[in-house]
């Protein structure tokens, strides 16, 4: 039996897409995403995550023309541990595996909630089911879906 792995994001892609071929012919393209968290360090700055993106297919090939540094995006994916060999040893890295990507104007949070209630340890419902109709709405203006052949590309 599966169990759930979802995440979502919004933010800003640091750095062009890279195509890379893999055996079978199959594509991927992967790129770097920084979400910034609702908080600043003692000197001003905000502090970020940074991911690093996998988007395979045809879905990669769309990334490859559409997504370029800077560019502001919603992705849903889901995390992936993955291990590589290395001179010292074996390496791992979590990825996000992106399975839908959204281009975005604008950010999907500002002013639909409280970042006080962000930081917290943890979540009330309320705000658990505002961060759920977040997503809902992000996916209902959809621009690009994982069958970006019967998209609405833009």
């Amino acid at each position: 039996m599966a169990h759930l792995n979802l995440i979502a994001l919004s933010g800003v892609a640091t750095r062009d897409a890279v195509l890379r071929e893999k055996s079978g012919g199959q594509v991927k393209a992967e790129f770097s995403f920084e979400v910034d968290r609702p908080f600043y360090r003692s000197n001003g700055e905000p502090v970020s995550d940074l991911f690093l993106v996998d988007v395979w297919n045809d879905l990669g090939q769309w990334v490859m023309e559409q997504v370029k540094e800077g560019q502001r995006l919603f992705i849903l994916g889901t995390l992936n541990k993955e291990s590589y060999s290395t001179r010292t040893g074996r390496e791992h890295l979590t990825i996000v595996k992106a399975k839908y990507l959204r281009l975005l104007e604008e950010d999907l949070v500002d002013g639909r909630v409280d970042t006080e209630e962000l930081k917290a340890d943890w979540w009330p419902t309320s705000l658990l089911h505002t961060a759920v109709e977040i997503v809902g709405s992000a996916i209902e203006e959809d621009i690009v879906t994982a069958d970006p052949g019967a998209s609405q590309l833009s």
